[in-house]
């Protein structure tokens, strides 16, 4: 949460911004109590539902110097107090890849890099 928070003020781009704050309110509004789990999808007659929680640090917890490293981390404790398979949703490839290699499950979001831009580049002759 609080990668989400600085990144709300400090993203490269108006929509990564825009993309940390919304889901920064998504989490507010499921996790409407203090230790409850957070709905993410009720349960339906062809599917089973999906619910959250949230893992806060240990006291004294001292954070790792790369984000995407603290995140798996914390991932992986998850996974221990759990003892279920913990699975970690992200837009980012290198993060992606050092989850997997951590040994958590991971769904790699992507979104349609769409046509090559042109090489606007004069060429030589």
């Amino acid at each position: 949460m609080d990668e989400l928070d600085g990144l709300k003020d400090r993203a490269p781009s108006p929509h990564a911004k825009w993309r940390a704050a919304y889901t920064l309110a998504f989490f507010d509004r499921i996790f409407t109590k203090p230790g409850a789990q957070g709905i993410l999808q009720h349960p339906a007659a062809d599917r089973r539902g999906i619910l959250a929680d949230i893992f806060f640090d240990p006291p004294r917890h001292e954070r790792l110097p790369i984000a995407d490293d603290e995140i798996i981390d914390r991932a992986l404790a998850a996974q221990g107090l759990t003892g279920s398979i913990v699975t970690l949703l992200t837009f980012d490839t290198s993060q992606a890849a050092r989850a997997r290699n951590a040994g958590l499950g991971v769904n790699k979001l992507g979104k349609p890099l769409g046509e090559e831009p042109e090489d606007t580049r004069k060429k030589k002759h």
